[in-house]
C-alpha cells in the first residue's frame, strides 16, 4: 500500500490552499453560481454534524440517487469527511431495478436530488428508509419524502473530528450498470482512486493533469458512474480543479461552450452526436474541402472546436465502450484528438489509455505504467492486474473469488489481442460472441465497427444466433427525417456493400433492419449509461429473425 494522500487528505489541504478559489458551478438559464472550496467544504462537515445526529456510524453505506449537481459533489465530500461509504445509484433507475439495489447496499440514508421520474421511484423507498432531499430544481419532480437539506443541517456547525481514513479503507461501493444479471456492488477502497491518479500522474503524466493552465471539468455523464467519479470528481480534489455542471440534458450544447473545459470525458455516443450536429451545419464534402484549404482550415477547425466548447481541452476522453476508428479518425481531421479508454468499474474505469503522442486508430491504447496485462491463450479473454482495482463485489465472496485467475489477475469478460508494442485491440465481451448455423463465431463489436461510417446510423446491434448470416438492428439518426425511405434504403445498401468488402465471408452483413421502436433504459433495451443490453436486444426481436433473414429486400424499414 503505497503512502499517498486519499480523497479526504486532499479535502482538508484544499480548504486551506485554495479556500476562496471556486470549486462548484452551477448552471440555471444564463446564471451562473459559484461555490468557493471553503464554502463546500464548511457544509460538507455540517452535512457530516447532521448525519452523525441521525444516528449514522462510522461504515455505514449512504446512497445519493440524483442527476449531476453541486449538492451530489457536496454529499459525497460530507460522507467521505464523516467516515461512511458513497454508494451512488444511477437517476434513471425506478420500480424494482431501484429497489434491487438500495436492498442488495444496505444503506442507512438516502441523499435525493434530481430525478426523472420520482413518482415510480417514491414506492421503491423503504418506509426506514431516512432520506435528505435537495433544494428543488425548476423543471424537475418534486420529491416529496424525507427531509429538505436546509432544515437537516439547520444549527448544525462544522464536524470538528478531522476524521482521516486509512487507505485500506472502504471509499464507494459502485452498483455496475447490469448490461446482464443481477447488478454487482464493486468495493473500491481509497488507495484504488489515490495509486491510478497520483502514481500515473505525477510518475508519468498520463492524463496531463499538470500540464499547463488550470484544471476544469464539465459534468453531465452520470455521476454514480465509475468514468465520471474517476475523471472529474477525483482529478478535480487530487489536482485542484473546478467542476461545471450541466443544467439539463437539453442545455447540454450550450453549457459545455460557455464552460470550455480543458479535460473533457465522453462515451462514443456522445462523439456521434457531436460529429452529426456538425456535419448537419456543414455537409462534410464542403468541410473536406474548407479543410484541404490551408489558412481557412485552421479557422474552420478552430470555429468548430469552439462551438462544440472544445476550444480549451488539454485532455480529450472517449470511454464506455469502443470508439469506431472512423469517428476518431473524423475528429482527429478537425483538430480533436481523443484519447480512447479501456476499462471497467472493477479497474476505476481505466486500465488502457491512448498514449498523448502516440495514438492509433485501430486500437484500445496501451496499459497503464503501473499495470499489468495478459491475454488468455485459449480464450483471448483479457486479464489485468493493477493496484487500484476492487477489493471484493459486495457481499459476493464466490463470484469475487471466481473474477480472479490463479496468479491474481482480474478477468475482465473481454477478448482481445496484444501487438509487441504493447497495444491493446479489444475484440468484444465473451459473452456477446455467438455461433451461426454453420458453427462460425461472430463477435459482434467487430462488424458494428464496419458500419460505423455511416451517420444515418445512431444504433445498431448485430444479432443472428442460429441463422446463416449476422443481421444488424439499427436505429436510425436525426440525418434521416427528411430523406425518403428510398433514398435510406439506397444509402445503407451501399454501407452493406462497403462493410462487407472487409469482412470475412462468415461475417458479411445479410441485411440491416431499421427499428422503429426507440432503444431506451425504460425499455430495458439500454443501460443507465447508454450501452445496448444486447441479451435483451435478442430476446425482444428473436422471434422475427427468421422472417427478416428471408426477406427479398436488403434493408428492412421496420
Amino acid at each position: 500500500m503505497n503512502n499517498y494522500p486519499s480523497l479526504v487528505d486532499k479535502i482538508y489541504e484544499l480548504r486551506t490552499s485554495l479556500h476562496d478559489e471556486v470549486f462548484l458551478r452551477q448552471p440555471q438559464g444564463d446564471t451562473w453560481t459559484e461555490f468557493t472550496y471553503g464554502e463546500v467544504i464548511s457544509e460538507a462537515l455540517r452535512l457530516v454534524t447532521a448525519m452523525k445526529s441521525a444516528g449514522l456510524q462510522k461504515g455505514d453505506r449512504v446512497g445519493v440517487y440524483s442527476k449531476n449537481c453541486y449538492q451530489w459533489v457536496l454529499s459525497e465530500m460530507a460522507i467521505m469527511l464523516g467516515g461512511f461509504i458513497t454508494v451512488p445509484f444511477y437517476s434513471n433507475l425506478v420500480g424494482d431495478a431501484l429497489k434491487e439495489v438500495i436492498d442488495l447496499s444496505g444503506i442507512k440514508l438516502l441523499f435525493v436530488g434530481k430525478v426523472d421520474n420520482w413518482k415510480r421511484a417514491k414506492p421503491s423507498m423503504p418506509d426506514d428508509l431516512k432520506i435528505v432531499r435537495f433544494a428543488h430544481y425548476k423543471g424537475n419532480p418534486v420529491v416529496d419524502l424525507g427531509i429538505e437539506w436546509d432544515e437537516f443541517i439547520k444549527d448544525k456547525a462544522p464536524d470538528q473530528e478531522n476524521f482521516r481514513p486509512s487507505l485500506s479503507d472502504i471509499w464507494a461501493i459502485f452498483y455496475t450498470s447490469g448490461t446482464t444479471g443481477v447488478p454487482k456492488g464493486v468495493v473500491m477502497p481509497y488507495s484504488a482512486p489515490a495509486n491510478l491518479m497520483i502514481a500515473q500522474e505525477e510518475k508519468h503524466g498520463d492524463f496531463n493533469f499538470t500540464g499547463p493552465g488550470k484544471n476544469t471539468f464539465f459534468s453531465y455523464l452520470p455521476l454514480n458512474h465509475i468514468a465520471e467519479q474517476t475523471l472529474v470528481v477525483t482529478g478535480a480534489l487530487y489536482f485542484k480543479g473546478q467542476i461545471s455542471f450541466v443544467e439539463s440534458l437539453y442545455t447540454i450544447s450550450k453549457n459545455l461552450a460557455d464552460v470550455q473545459p480543458s479535460i473533457f470525458l465522453a462515451v462514443p455516443r456522445i462523439w456521434t452526436k457531436f460529429q452529426q450536429g456538425v456535419l448537419a451545419n456543414m455537409p462534410e464534402k464542403k468541410l473536406n474541402t474548407l479543410l484541404k484549404i490551408p489558412i481557412l482550415s485552421g479557422i474552420i477547425k478552430k470555429k468548430i472546436k469552439k462551438a462544440l466548447g472544445l476550444s480549451n481541452t488539454k485532455l480529450v476522453i472517449s470511454g464506455a465502450s469502443a470508439l469506431p476508428a472512423a469517428t476518431s479518425a473524423w475528429f482527429q481531421k478537425i483538430g480533436v484528438n481523443i484519447r480512447e479508454t479501456f476499462g471497467m468499474t472493477e479497474a476505476m474505469g481505466i486500465a488502457i489509455i491512448q498514449p498523448v503522442d502516440d495514438i492509433r486508430l485501430s486500437k484500445s491504447g496501451k496499459r497503464l505504467e503501473e499495470g499489468q496485462i495478459k491475454i488468455d491463450p485459449e480464450t483471448d479473454e483479457i486479464l489485468l492486474k493493477n493496484n487500484w482495482l476492487f477489493t471484493e463485489y459486495y457481499n459476493e465472496p464466490e463470484l469475487t473469488k471466481a473474477s480472479f485467475d490463479e496468479d491474481g489477475f482480474y478477468k475482465t469478460g473481454d477478448t482481445g489481442t496484444l501487438d509487441g508494442e504493447g497495444f491493446l485491440k479489444v475484440k468484444g465481451r465473451v459473452k456477446d460472441t455467438f455461433k451461426t448455423s454453420s458453427g462460425e463465431f461472430i463477435i459482434p463489436t467487430l462488424i458494428e465497427g464496419q458500419l460505423a461510417t455511416s451517420t444515418l446510423i445512431e444504433q445498431l446491434c448485430i444479432v443472428g444466433l442460429g441463422m446463416p448470416k449476422p443481421i444488424g438492428l439499427i436505429q436510425l439518426s436525426e440525418f434521416t427525417k427528411d430523406m425518403t425511405a428510398e433514398e435510406i434504403k439506397n444509402d445503407l445498401l451501399n454501407t452493406i456493400k462497403s462493410a462487407n468488402k472487409k469482412l470475412q465471408s462468415h461475417e458479411m452483413i445479410h441485411k440491416l433492419i431499421c427499428i422503429s421502436e426507440r432503444w431506451s433504459v425504460e425499455n430495458g433495451l439500454m443501460t443507465p449509461t447508454m450501452k445496448i443490453k444486447r441479451n435483451a436486444i435478442h430476446d425482444a426481436y428473436k422471434h422475427l429473425y427468421e422472417e427478416w433473414f428471408h426477406h427479398e429486400e436488403k434493408v428492412i424499414i421496420s
